[in-house]
């Protein structure tokens, strides 16, 4: 009889959720549906009063201090972990957005809070695992957060599925934006740097040199109550990115992420591949297009790379496809700066946008985390590059012959832009940025901002052998990285010795 009963209540809650689900569908609802565009400011609805652009500004001013809190529940975080390891297996990265019921920004003491934010991991080698049951999270990893993620039927969100019935509403939710931003990227002290701002005075150095690059800041971030310490957070290279830093009449192009892929290095040659990588499958390109998804036959690309490794292209050829100038730049910053994971050095870590007006190709330097002397994680050249010749012809991390035809034919000697990347280089080492005063600025600032929210070095494992003390000394006890004014003297004193313009 006890079982005849136990039956009875099983089926009446059945039918209870039932008669639920069929209120919610005459109402047109979804019981997972949440407002499409809701941001709250210190507890009032305020979206469409907030001024973005303002808020982009103050986000990334120098000395504007900012905590970020994720609120996510165990059961999302766990489906994290879970991308992670089911991704890897196919020798691919998760492309998932998990769920987060909200995430509050704290800028300068003023909260606002977004409500059904996606989240993901991010980067290559720096994904791991970092969340069990039983210790919860124990590892530092890189983060991706969305605020346009509709969440809708994939097969990946279970009950949590988003239905969208108004269409405006729908809408409304992929326009959503925080501070002009569709995503933003967060990313921890990886390379345990002790000053915490190397990232950020390279952005800055490129930005000042007529560049295109991501803004950087500092700030702290909590993940489903867990304190992560001190992230670096930067806006997303996408199309809102290209309307910041390229005028309207170049807008529409082609933007893809350049990278050394498992089966080759981006070395610009004809056997590189270009496509779009899928979300699902472990398919990856050199040239992943990131604009233009529906539309883009890749003319631009594929002319680019006829043109550029035609038998004996001159200088008019390069200069019809790339915008010379600009590429000296991004070479000349990217070795004062001693950076050992870039295009030249790694064939890695740089978009490429093709602009509208004239077809050219622009080179946007990304992840510039390996620089002035930082060798925590690895360093391929045993002197930061301070000892190499700006003119050097081998790949420092395959130890071979350079292969980029676009860097062997144009800035090496006897190029045909070599003065052109000589004077830059020179300019560079005797500029404000290498003067350690400069420098001392964003440290000063970080310090006196995040220098009382630092974590225990025994939080989590990624931070168990680092000293994640803010310093600028530098040596063994500061993870082997070279104090900045050790670095910016060698250096200086390398480009004045080894470069001339003709």
């Amino acid at each position: 009889m006890q079982g005849e009963s136990d039956m009875k209540k099983i089926i009446a809650c059945v039918v209870a959720a039932a008669i639920v689900l069929l209120m919610l569908n005459a109402l047109n609802v979804s019981p997972a549906h949440v407002s499409a565009d809701s941001i709250f400011v210190d507890d009032e609805e305020t979206a469409s009063e907030i001024d973005q652009e303002a808020l982009f500004q103050e986000l990334f001013a120098p000395d504007s201090v900012i905590d970020i809190a994720v609120d996510i529940s165990k059961e999302q975080l766990s489906d994290l972990q879970a991308d992670l390891e089911y991704y890897r297996q196919k020798y691919s990265r998760s492309s998932v957005y998990r769920i987060c019921d909200n995430v509050t920004f704290t800028i300068n003491g003023k909260k606002y809070v977004i409500d059904d934010v996606g989240i993901r991991l991010k980067g290559t080698s720096s994904r791991a695992n970092f969340f069990n049951d039983i210790l919860g999270i124990y590892n530092l990893v890189n983060f991706r957060l969305c605020f346009n993620c509709t969440f809708e039927d994939t097969g990946d969100y279970g009950l949590q599925t988003r239905e969208w019935p108004d269409k405006e509403e729908k809408k409304k939710r992929q326009k959503r934006t925080f501070a002009t931003m569709k995503t933003i990227e967060l990313k921890w002290n990886i390379m345990a740097d002790n000053t915490y701002v190397r990232n950020q005075y390279v952005q800055d150095i490129f930005a000042d040199y007529g560049v295109p690059v991501q803004k950087c800041t500092l700030c702290t971030l909590r993940l489903g109550g867990c304190k992560l310490g001190i992230y670096r957070l930067f806006e997303p290279i996408d199309e809102g990115f290209i309307h910041r830093y390229f005028p309207k009449e170049d807008w529409g192009g082609d933007l893809y992420k350049v990278r050394c892929t498992r089966f080759s290095p981006a070395t610009y040659s004809l056997g590189n591949t270009y496509g779009i990588a899928s979300k699902k499958d472990s398919d990856e390109y050199n040239f992943d297009l990131k604009t233009n998804l529906d539309k883009s036959k890749h003319a631009s690309m594929k002319n680019m790379l006829n043109v550029i490794n035609k038998p004996n292209a001159t200088k008019e050829d390069f200069d019809s496809v790339m915008d010379m100038d600009e590429l000296a730049r991004v070479l000349a910053i990217n070795f004062a700066v001693g950076n050992q994971d870039d295009m030249r050095t790694n064939y890695n870590n740089h978009y490429l946008y093709f602009r509208r007006s004239d077809g050219k190709a622009v080179f946007i330097p990304y992840d510039n985390e390996l620089v002035l002397g930082d060798t925590y994680v690895w360093s391929p050249s045993e002197s930061a590059m301070t000892e190499d010749s700006p003119y050097f012809e081998y790949n420092i991390r395959f130890d071979a012959p350079q292969e980029a035809t676009m860097i062997r034919q144009t800035v090496l000697k006897g190029g045909y832009f070599t003065d052109l990347y000589s004077g830059y280089l020179l300019d560079i080492a005797q500029s404000k940025w290498f003067t350690l005063n400069n420098y001392l600025k964003y440290y000063r600032i970080a310090k006196k901002n995040y220098g009382d929210k630092l974590i225990s070095k025994y939080s989590f494992l990624s931070t168990l052998n680092k000293n994640i003390e803010f310093s600028m000394e530098g040596g063994e006890k500061y993870n082997g990285n070279m104090s900045i004014d050790e670095y910016m003297e060698k250096m200086k004193a390398n480009i004045l010795e080894n470069v001339s313009v003709d």
